[in-house]
């Protein structure tokens, strides 16, 4: 089982590594023809980001808890550990247990440390990416069989499931509205109107992640416990605590403005156009 566990999170990790590195560097080749993206969506992220940092229900905070803990996991095992197991509890605490290789120890710290704060964002950007190009199909693919495979291998508890279940719930129907697969639960004379609402659900649900990140990186900016993933990045580059938490807080909102970027259609990040 572990050798499996080890072959996933290898997959997951290096699949994620290069989607990321060709939306950042090569975004050419994943546009396909580009989607003027409604007005309504683009609400319905600043919404999300902007309740996603308000929000108090620890419920509803667990979709970021899943991904965060992935985050850590991915680059464990980019690094050549050995992932053992994901637990997400109801309080929205979370932890990935791994077995380091003791290789470059302090680099692996930093970059263990710093994915699971900024998986949130990575993936709104992924995610703002693929929508834009109208390939939503395709992220919602990819998602499914990366939730499923965490799922059957590494998460080990009732709240973990029930979070990875209703996020395949959502990536199904859009697969349905998208026509890759035959519509069972929704009516096909709807499709087109049902198709823009499952986008906007996606956008909602990663905005929303993102915004409960920024917020908890705000709160941790300045990280006092060895044991906060601020401390311990920190620590891993001879920087103050409070410097790597501010660092990392940075990189989210870069990361961020760069999933806005595609969103509204600007030339370039460095090029600002409308904001709705």
């Amino acid at each position: 089982m572990q050798a499996l566990r080890n072959l996933t999170w290898w997959f997951i990790g290096l699949t994620t590594l290069v989607v990321f590195a060709l939306v950042l560097l090569l975004s050419e080749l994943l546009a396909g023809q580009f989607w003027d993206v409604p007005q309504a969506s683009i609400v319905t992220v600043y919404a999300a980001l902007f309740l996603g940092y308000v929000n108090r229900f620890k419920l509803f905070r667990l979709g970021e808890t899943l991904v965060h803990e992935i985050g850590h996991a991915q680059m464990a095992a980019l690094t050549f550990g050995k992932v053992q197991f994901i637990r997400v509890e109801r309080d929205t605490s979370g932890v990935t247990w791994y077995m380091p290789k003791f290789i470059f120890g302090r680099i692996t710290s930093a970059l263990v440390s710093l994915f699971g704060p900024i998986s949130s964002a990575v993936v709104f950007l992924i995610t703002a990416r693929f929508v834009s190009s109208e390939l939503t199909a395709y992220w919602a693919i990819g998602a499914g069989v990366f939730i499923a495979l965490i799922l059957l291998t590494t998460v080990r508890n009732f709240w973990g499931w029930i979070t990875g279940l209703a996020l395949m719930a959502i990536l199904y129907l859009v697969l349905e509205s998208s026509g890759y697969i035959e519509p069972q639960l929704l009516g096909p004379e709807n499709l087109n109107d049902t198709n823009v609402l499952l986008v906007n659900a996606i956008l909602w649900v990663t905005a929303f992640n993102l915004g409960s990140a920024l917020n908890y990186s705000m709160k941790c900016r300045r990280p006092r416990s060895p044991n906060m993933d601020e401390y311990k990045f920190s620590r891993a580059l001879f920087i103050p605590p409070s410097a790597g938490g501010h660092l990392i807080l940075l990189i989210q909102l870069a990361l961020l403005w760069l999933s806005l970027s595609f969103l509204l259609g600007w030339p370039s990040p460095f090029e600002v156009g409308k904001f709705i």
